[in-house]
């Protein structure tokens, strides 16, 4: 009997490893199938019963998926990955009670389980208490330091931090947060610029660096100002994300101009220990594409350098980064040249270069492998890529990168409180992204479990940039197309998911291009549509107008006009809207946001409308801002869903800063 029960479990643990193996390799229907013949020889197997689970929650089937965890539990009390994931099922389904419990059981079964502190900190951070979210963030941060999710989750807290007394009383440890969230390369660094900006000024408020830039003595004779250029972290915000300030950039404006024009001075050797800040600040200037203004004088003086490096025998790092912070350096074909095959002893002075240099030439490069659709034939999409060429939107560095995940889990999560069935269907899925830009959506929609993704645009300089930026990132299951969203049936291919965000209202006719994209949408397939809000973009529309009575072009220069003129406007409402928003900071952004050549703007009525016409369902707003569906909630307490367009537009009325600039929503085909 004791021979027969030990081969039966080494049988058993043959079988397991084997299912695990072909889990791990993602061949999911030979893995189910071999925990499954587990369950037939022993039905109590709580680690079969577990990964069944977890096969249930990838597929979207969130009651399998719940009976097999708690199976897994019963067979197995000290089962703590069965009680985390039974935790996470529970928070998808708004039962944060009972998540928190089964994290806190994880816990106290694993006191080393990172997941398991994580997940118990999204529940501290949702419920406000961000002391505790913190610990359970750092807790998981200890055990796993290099975890994306992980850091998301701290990122995420870090930007609802405001100036508090928790914050002011702890300033060093939030600068040492965000020091270790600025050095890692596998995060959003834009999401967090902003309070990291505000975590390193804070510590110099006290000496008035307001007063010292504002003042009309030289900033380099400053001592505090001396202190401030030397820190790390506003190196690493410089380099890692656009500066969305207007203090900075008066500040940034100013000691570059010093900078330049002390360079032939007795000083110039005094002025390389800043050598680092300056590479920083030539990488902030590529990254916001030159959008400060600069003064005849300094154009003057840029020019001279600018001959002086193309005609020296020497590399000059110091100059050359000084004129980075002026002009691209990819813009002189003799500096390309002698940079392409230096190598510096500066780790940063060779980022630049990358930067600068050699991932121009990259796309360059790439341009050429992308194939197109057919001609563009259509003069406003004619316009609209003319834009996207010469100013590829938006520019970013480093993005988030999440576990994969099925899309339904995704699309409820986006949609919560309204959730739709699980549908196998969308176990690989087919993914259109009409107007994929420099790459965003398609990083995200690549982290979609088995997902075949084509990104489609306009503009080749957008679709380079974010071939090689998808090349960056080791994503494979991404191609690319040029072409128009009008073109888009000529594929002869039907697409379970579409996403087109931000593009349909740059067309000559929107609603053209959505019936195109509803017909090459599988029946019950899904949407995801981003379309400008009239009520919310009145601010913007008075500023077009604004621009119009200056007689403004969509060009770089009077871009940077425009932008001095709106800093010049004394106290002004939609100046101070305008300053505070991160698409003042760009160039590529400003011409999106005021200077389009082509934009519409809806009321949801008219939504309402097109999609009842088209035969599209309405599914629910995405939103990062939690607490909009919760006010909504208190509103309307009978729409369950949340997703009555009729009570949304009144909400709306009452709350014009409800959805920003545009409504992101998802329908569904009938």
């Amino acid at each position: 009997m004791s021979n027969t029960l030990n081969n039966q479990d080494l049988r058993i643990k043959e079988i397991f490893n084997l299912a695990v193996k072909n889990h791990t390799r993602n061949n999911i229907k030979v893995a189910q199938d071999l925990y499954k013949k587990i369950l037939k020889i022993k039905p109590d197997h709580s680690n079969a019963l577990n990964n069944l689970g977890i096969i249930s929650f990838n597929l979207g089937d969130n009651q399998n998926t719940i009976n097999y965890y708690e199976k897994a539990i019963a067979s197995d009390q000290n089962n703590s990955n069965a009680y985390n994931n039974l935790g996470v099922v529970f928070n998808i389904l708004g039962e944060v009670h009972k998540a928190k419990n089964c994290y806190e059981k994880a816990i106290k079964i694993n006191p080393n389980y990172a997941d398991a502190y994580n997940n118990l900190g999204i529940i501290f951070y949702n419920s406000g208490d961000n002391q505790k979210a913190k610990d359970c963030y750092e807790a998981a941060i200890k055990i796993d330091p290099n975890n994306v999710n992980f850091l998301n989750s701290l990122i995420n807290l870090a930007i609802s931090m405001k100036l508090t007394d928790l914050f002011k009383n702890n300033i060093a440890s939030y600068k040492k947060l965000f020091l270790f969230l600025f050095k890692k390369n596998n995060i959003s660094h834009n999401n967090i610029s902003t309070n990291g900006k505000n975590v390193l000024l804070f510590e110099y408020y006290n000496d008035k660096i307001e007063r010292i830039i504002n003042s009309k003595s030289l900033l380099l004779d400053n001592k505090i100002i001396q202190n401030f250029l030397m820190e790390d972290l506003l190196h690493l915000i410089l380099q890692k994300s656009i500066i969305a300030d207007n203090l900075i950039e008066k500040f940034l404006t100013k000691i570059k101009y010093e900078i330049l024009f002390a360079l032939d001075s007795a000083n110039t050797n005094d002025l390389k220990k800043y050598f680092n800040f300056i590479i920083s600040l030539s990488e902030q200037s590529w990254l916001n594409e030159y959008v400060y203004i600069q003064s005849e004088k300094e154009k003057d003086e840029i020019y001279k350098l600018k001959n002086k490096i193309e005609k020296s025998d020497q590399i000059n790092e110091f100059e050359i980064a000084i004129l980075g912070c002026y002009i691209p350096l990819n813009t002189s074909a003799i500096i390309t040249k002698k940079l392409l095959n230096y190598e510096s002893s500066s780790v940063l002075f060779n980022n630049l270069v990358n930067v600068q240099v050699k991932e121009p030439l990259r796309e360059k490069d790439l341009k050429k492998t992308i194939k197109s659709i057919d001609k563009i034939d259509d003069l406003i999409s004619k316009k609209v890529r003319k834009q996207y060429e010469e100013n590829p939107y938006p520019r970013w560095r480093y993005c988030d990168k999440y576990k994969s995940i099925h899309f339904l889990n995704s699309l409820n999560n986006d949609i919560k409180p309204n959730r739709v069935k699980y549908n196998n269907k969308f176990n690989n899925p087919n993914i259109l992204i009409a107007g994929c830009g420099t790459g965003n959506h398609l990083i995200s929609a690549s982290n979609y479990n088995n997902a075949n993704i084509l990104g489609v645009d306009l503009s080749l300089a957008s679709l380079a940039y974010a071939k090689r930026k998808v090349e960056e990132l080791g994503s494979k299951n991404i191609k690319f197309l040029h072409g128009d969203i009008l073109q888009l049936k000529k594929l002869n291919k039907k697409f379970d998911i579409i996403e087109s965000s931000g593009v349909l209202h740059h067309m000559k006719d929107p609603i053209a291009g959505l019936k195109v994209l509803t017909d090459i949408l599988e029946p019950h397939g899904y949407l995801k549509l981003g379309l400008y809000s009239k009520t919310a973009r009145t601010g913007v529309t008075k500023i077009r107008e604004f621009i119009k009575q200056k007689k403004l072009k969509n060009t770089k220069e009077d871009i940077k006009i425009f932008r001095r003129e709106i800093n010049d406007v004394s106290k002004n409402l939609l100046k101070q809207k305008l300053i505070y928003s991160r698409d003042f900071y760009s160039t590529s952004a400003v011409r999106d946001l005021l200077f389009h050549v082509q934009e519409h703007c809806f009321s949801l009525p008219q939504i309402s409308n097109i999609l009842e016409n088209l035969n599209l369902e309405f599914l629910g707003f995405v939103f990062t801002n939690t607490k909009i569906n919760k006010r909504f909630s208190k509103y309307f307490p009978n729409d369950k869903k949340n997703i009555s367009l009729n009570n949304w537009n009144q909400f709306e009325i009452k709350h014009p800063d409800t959805f920003g600039n545009m409504y992101q929503f998802w329908v569904k085909k009938i």
